[in-house]
């Protein structure tokens, strides 16, 4: 499902130290960890390269779950978050990555929740979404334990479109590649629509 060479990369590495770094548990019987993404456990298990929902293994896979989470798990540092939050654009290089085929996911979230503030703030909660000012509804999502991400709702009007902005702390390119955050916004599109 996604390149063979993550799958390696993560299985190469200490577990106890992805566990400190990511914030995933591992567990050493099974030689699996439980990473929570947006207010779920997922069973991340790198010899069989599958990510499940620990509550409902069945349901099927998430081509960006499974590529966001594992750049995470490799990728993850232990360090604080800073606090303030930018935009994509504001990261070394994000001005030229993220338009094109990587602007970050909005249209599919805008089209369904762009006349809907209570559907959004609805599916928004039920990922584990905490309400901040902002916006007309803005919520800030735990995609990762470390790797927080605002969303910001802009309701379409007479003269406007609705708007969706992402804002992310600023250390967030320190946990992941920008592809790595540009698979984030395709995820949460995913989860919210």
């Amino acid at each position: 499902m996604i390149n063979q060479e993550l799958w390696n990369t993560l299985k190469k590495l200490d577990p106890m130290e992805v566990e400190r770094r990511s914030l995933a548990r591992y567990d050493i019987k099974n030689n699996t960890y439980t990473l929570k993404i947006c207010n779920r456990d997922y069973i991340v298990k790198p010899d069989e390269h599958i990510i499940q929902p620990a509550e409902s293994p069945s349901e099927p896979p998430i081509f960006f779950l499974y590529l966001a989470s594992v750049n995470y798990l490799i990728g993850a540092e232990n360090i604080p978050l800073d606090g303030r939050w930018v935009s994509v654009k504001e990261f070394p290089s994000g001005p030229l990555f993220f338009r094109g085929p990587h602007a970050m996911a909005a249209g599919k979230i805008e089209d369904m929740y762009g006349q809907d503030v209570d559907g959004f703030s609805t599916v928004c909660q039920r990922l584990g979404g905490i309400q901040v000012e902002a916006g007309d509804a803005a919520f800030e999502l735990p995609v990762f334990p470390r790797l927080p991400v605002r969303l910001i709702l802009w309701l379409a009007d007479e003269e406007f479109p609705a708007r969706l902005t992402y804002l992310f702390d600023r250390t967030a390119n320190v946990h992941l590649h920008l592809d790595g955050i540009w698979a984030v916004g395709e995820l949460i599109e995913i989860l919210l629509t």
